[in-house]
């Protein structure tokens, strides 16, 4: 892969050297002739990498590619020095500028200035040898044909798809969920193992039944922890108890661990996964099975295993192990055709046949055929297609390198060479990480991997977001996550696939878990280097003393740290290094050689102690990424010269003096304006590379309209969520706060918006409007998606909101004047108020009666397609009704007082969620929907007027999952009639029961619920639990609340056997 990083560097450099040449420094030093020859070398040279990437099985060809990505990477530093003096120099004239002080020649800049001319001077020469040589081996000339990211294209994704589903494995879930609940049940532990070859999909099956409803309802307690690597018993123990409480235990003997877990899972049913293990020998099982049963859990637990090995552990686990076989021919063919051909297109027939061949070749494993089949998707050409099928990968005798070479060829036919390196650089994480996508497109940035594409327009962050979406469209990263609007966020890596990155990165990049010191001493030299460890004294020793004493250190380009390191180094020691990352909670200072590191792009401090930080960090130009630690006290002023901080993480906020010179800042979660010198609002002025959210808070420091606008929010296009915040301690209105919000116009493309605590009566017109006057002509805030107005207690209407066509959520809080929610300028109108709206949410609404006035209070009148309606605490609201069909999927209302009528919910016909809570005045609910099988969640509680439950209330609810009752009229002598609740019998899984002191009795039509699992009454007299509760065999959770008549044996006694976890005021009585 030689090749791959060098083209990557070569073209950074060549950028750079034009860059820097054409600058002012080179020009006055006499940079320009020799930075020009440089450039002039290289690109020769980079013309015959793709003749040397050819013949690159050449082990001559290979020698010279190690000595030109030797030679790159010194150019690479020398020229990285250069920048950096230049950074320097642009920020010392500004502070010149400012302060007007004068500068005068130092020896120590002429020094400099001789000393990197020599440098580039010799990395020439060297260039001009390399090229030479190249020209004996015969590399030939070969230009690219356009810029190295030429094809980024792939077919575009659905949004919230499942990338990896699972096929052809109903009969082996379901056999291995019998397993685990039923065939054993009356043992305490059983051990099933999922056994075959890498890629078959031992861990996507794990997966599947680990999220099945059936195993959630039948374990009280679920953990998932990944072991990769062969590890003792107290170390498997010890991982388990950090999968189980997210954190280490304190010793690591085995009585002591064994107690631990006792504490985590005692009385409980348990399930663990142990994913991906090695070890096989029956006496490791036999004892680590011994250890579990130790653990005081109740019967019926289950430990779920992955594994290669076919002939694991007990003779047990022999009988119960499910050997997986290669998925059927047209279960291969359904998951390579979903992966290699657009969704709703039909391929040629060429292309079909061929695709066939090669799925008959993928051995029914489902890992090769979603990798190769999303390798496919970006090719059309038969030729392609046909290489692949007839590719010499295929004839490999053993699976595993079958397995291997042809994730190679998926590799090998990535689209260009950042693709390949920022792959390959993955390695540097532990198996089975979760992968952020932003954390690792900055990582690709700060070692120069993706840099900003002038000719597409493309800054850095958008080069390195298309190359993660290579990968996964690529199959090579899986398991992704996505947020509400469908961007991918998280992902992570198949087994398979980072032993791939592993086996192109072993000479770039090594990665060290629970390393011993022999492992350590000998390390080879390597650019990329993580320390993954639990705490160990020698080896802190032996880590700080490889940063002080070591040569390799000081070619390092990544250095991750992760485990108890008090590490006191001097961080001169890492001259070359790019990127660093301290996960150690014993760090509480930083070394002020930390402002040494001058190629140091990304600083990741959130998990340290660090309390205060160094001046000299204000050194670090070329810092693009800054992570803290919430412990950080204060920021010294030096910070204000991180001109190239991109990315910034703390909960603490950088003061506005620090924050107004970080031009290129793209993240700034809080700006809190001050009515102080170089505090004010303006400071935001310059900051127009900001994206994602913003608040800006203590508007009231805002003097006026003009320093508002100086703000220039418009013009920050990249903001998605904005948030206009005044204190709430700042008594009544001011008299400019309309004024200062006029200014306040956001960019057009703004997807949430959040005005809180604003006081003045009305909105300014681009508020009223939702749009914004560009150039005289207003210009409507069309991509707004969420809209929050909180405490504007003075406003009498609304915004209009009908032309906001991706409008879906409107919260609406303490907003005390509003009576109505029909928008000011369309005053007699009987449109809903918006077509899009999915959720409404009105909070706290004082003085709110109706929807639109004239019409009654129905889901239509807000919105046909509105799924959420949440009504808390809105006393002046009488009647709901809800006649008209209407898709409303959740209503919930709460401490409605006035609320006398719910007149029907007749129309409700797709309701899943309804809940009404302490509504006092309310006596009745009328007209249930005849059938509402999509009703999932019912709660009815608080009623003092109600005495009876509707008698058609079970026939329309059939399918309820969830059910909450209660109380009801105190005037009752016992819980109302429950009759035909039976009929709720196959869904019903959650029910209680709320009553008062003097209800002696359950209701006896409960014993009919044989699906109930969970079962919680609530202050009722009861003295003795009723005989039938015994019989009662699906409960696996029982609770009695404040029930004073009874005690922790009478409850013992009275519960059935098979409950696992009984209850009584919120103590275990098991």
């Amino acid at each position: 892969m030689a090749e791959a990083l060098v083209t990557i560097a070569a073209e950074g450099i060549l950028k750079k050297v034009l860059s820097i040449a054409a600058g002012e420094l080179a020009i006055a030093w006499g940079y320009e002739e020799k930075l020009t020859s440089l450039h002039r070398t290289l690109d020769l040279i980079r013309a015959k990498l793709r003749d040397a990437e050819q013949k690159k099985e050449s082990e001559v060809v290979m020698v010279w590619l190690k000595q030109l990505k030797d030679v790159v990477g010194e150019a690479d530093d020398v020229l990285d020095e250069v920048d950096y003096e230049m950074l320097r120099r642009q920020i010392k004239k500004q502070d010149r500028i400012t302060r007007k002080v004068m500068c005068l020649p130092s020896l120590k800049r002429f020094s400099f200035r001789y000393k990197i001319g020599h440098k580039i001077q010799n990395i020439n020469e060297k260039l001009l040898k390399i090229n030479t040589e190249a020209n004996s081996l015969g590399l030939q000339n070969e230009h690219p044909a356009g810029p190295v990211l030429d094809r980024l294209y792939w077919r575009e994704t659905v949004p919230n798809q499942e990338e990896f589903k699972i096929v052809g494995r109903d009969n082996d879930k379901l056999h291995i969920i019998e397993l685990l609940t039923q065939s054993r049940k009356e043992e305490k532990l059983s051990i099933v193992p999922i056994v075959g070859m890498g890629g078959i999909g031992k861990t996507t099956l794990a997966k599947s039944v680990y999220n099945d409803k059936k195993i959630e309802q039948h374990f009280d307690v679920k953990a998932w922890l990944c072991v990769s690597v062969k590890v003792d018993i107290n170390t498997l123990l010890a991982k388990i108890y950090e999968s189980l409480d997210k954190k280490k235990p304190t010793s690591d003997l085995r009585t002591n661990l064994i107690g631990s877990l006792n504490e985590q899972l005692a009385t409980k049913r348990y399930l663990l996964v142990l994913d991906d293990v090695w070890v096989e020998e029956r006496p490791y099982w036999e004892e680590f099975r011994s250890c579990m049963l130790n653990v005081s859990s109740q019967n019926g637990s289950g430990i779920l295993v992955t594994t290669r090995k076919l002939e694991i552990g007990t003779h047990d686990m022999h009988l119960d192990s499910c050997l997986l076989k290669g998925l059927s021919d047209d279960h291969c063919w359904n998951i390579f055709r979903e992966r290699a051909f657009v969704s709703g297109t039909s391929p040629s027939l060429e292309l079909e046949e061929i695709g066939h061949e090669i799925v008959k070749k993928c051995g029914g494993l489902p890992l090769l055929l979603n990798v190769i089949g999303g390798m496919l998707a970006h090719y059309s050409d038969i030729e392609k297609w046909l290489a692949i099928k007839n590719s010499k990968v295929w004839d490999m005798e053993e699976e595993r390198d079958r397995v291997q070479k042809s994730l190679e060829l998926s590799f090998d036919n990535l689209p260009n060479s950042i693709a390949k390196q920022c792959f390959i650089y993955c390695s540097i994480f532990k198996k089975d990480t979760v992968m952020e996508r932003e954390e690792l497109v900055r990582l690709w940035m700060a070692l120069g991997l993706v840099q900003a594409d002038e000719e597409r327009n493309k800054e850095m962050e958008d080069v390195g977001n298309d190359i993660f979406q290579i990968l996964v469209s690529n199959s090579l990263f899986q398991d992704v996550e996505r947020d509400e609007y469908g961007h991918i966020t998280r992902c992570s890596m198949h087994d398979l696939v980072h032993d791939l990155s592993l086996s192109l990165s072993k000479h770039e990049s090594l990665c060290l878990e629970d390393a011993t010191n022999d492992g350590i001493a000998c390390m080879p030299q390597v650019k990329h280097l993580a320390f993954y460890q639990k705490q160990n004294i020698k080896l802190v020793a032996e880590v700080s003393m490889f940063i002080e004493r070591n040569t390799e250190a000081r070619t390092l380009h990544t250095l991750f740290i992760e485990g108890e390191v008090d590490m006191k180094f001097p961080f001169q020691r890492l001259k070359c290094i790019r990127i660093l990352k301290l996960k150690c909670y014993l760090i509480q200072e930083l070394d002020d050689s930390i402002g040494r590191l001058v190629h140091l792009r990304y600083l990741d401090l959130a998990y340290t102690r660090i309390r205060v930080l160094p001046e000299s960090i204000g050194k670090l130009y070329h810092l693009q990424t800054l992570k803290l630690s919430d412990d950080i006290e204060q920021f010294p002023e030096a910070m204000r010269n991180l001109i190239s901080l991109r990315y910034f993480q703390c909960d603490k906020n950088i003061p506005a003096n620090i924050v107004g010179q970080l031009t290129s800042l793209q993240t700034l979660p809080c700006f809190i304006v001050l009515r102080r010198k170089r505090h004010g609002i303006e400071e935001l002025r310059h900051l127009n590379n900001l994206s994602g959210r913003l608040c800006i808070s203590k508007l009231e420091n805002v003097r006026s309209k003009e320093d508002a606008v100086k703000a220039d929010l418009s013009r920050k296009k990249n903001l998605y969520e904005i948030e206009l915040e005044w204190s709430r301690d700042r008594g009544g209105a001011n008299k400019n706060e309309k004024d200062v919000l006029e200014g306040l116009q956001p960019p057009r493309d703004v997807k949430e918006l959040e005005i809180t605590r604003f006081y003045g009566d009305n909105f300014p017109e681009w508020v009223m409007k939702m749009a914004i006057d560009i150039e005289g002509k207003w210009t409507p805030l069309d991509k707004l998606v969420s809209i929050t107005l909180y405490d504007c207690r003075s406003i009498l209407s609304l915004p209009t909101l009908e032309h906001l066509p991706h409008l879906q959520n409107l919260l609406l809080i303490q907003m005390d004047s509003l009576t109505c929610l029909r928008s000011s300028d369309v005053t007699g109108s009987t449109k809903p108020l918006s077509l899009s709206l999915r959720s409404l949410g009105l909070y706290f609404l004082e003085r709110l009666e109706k929807w639109i006035d004239g019409e009654p209070n129905s889901s239509k009148t807000i919105s046909p397609v509105l799924e959420k309606l949440d009504i808390y605490v809105c006393p002046k609201i009488i009647c709901l009704d809800e006649y008209h069909p209407h898709p409303l999927v959740s209503l919930r209302i709460s401490q409605c007082t006035g609320l006398v009528s719910i007149k029907s919910i007749q129309g409700l016909t797709s309701l899943e969620c309804l809940e009404i809570f302490m509504c006092p005045s309310l006596s009745d609910i009328t007209n249930l929907p005849n059938q509402c099988h999509s009703l999932k969640t019912l709660s009815i509680n608080n009623y003092d007027k109600l005495t009876s439950l509707p008698h058609e209330m079970f026939n329309c609810f059939a399918f309820l999952n969830e059910l909450t009752l209660g109380p009801f009229s105190k005037e009752l002598d016992s819980f109302p009639s429950l009759q035909g609740i039976e009929k709720l019998s196959n869904h019903l899984q959650s029910l209680e029961l709320r009553g008062w002191d003097h209800w002696e009795l359950m209701p006896e039509e409960l014993q009919h619920l044989t699906s109930l699992t969970l079962l919680c009454i609530n202050r009722f007299g009861i003295k003795e639990l009723p005989m039938w509760l015994t019989r009662m065999s699906s409960l696996r959770h029982l609770r009695f609340n404040n029930c004073k008549g009874l005690n922790k044996e009478t409850v013992r006694r009275g519960a059935p056997r098979e409950a696992t976890d009984v209850r009584l005021n919120y103590g275990s009585v098991n």
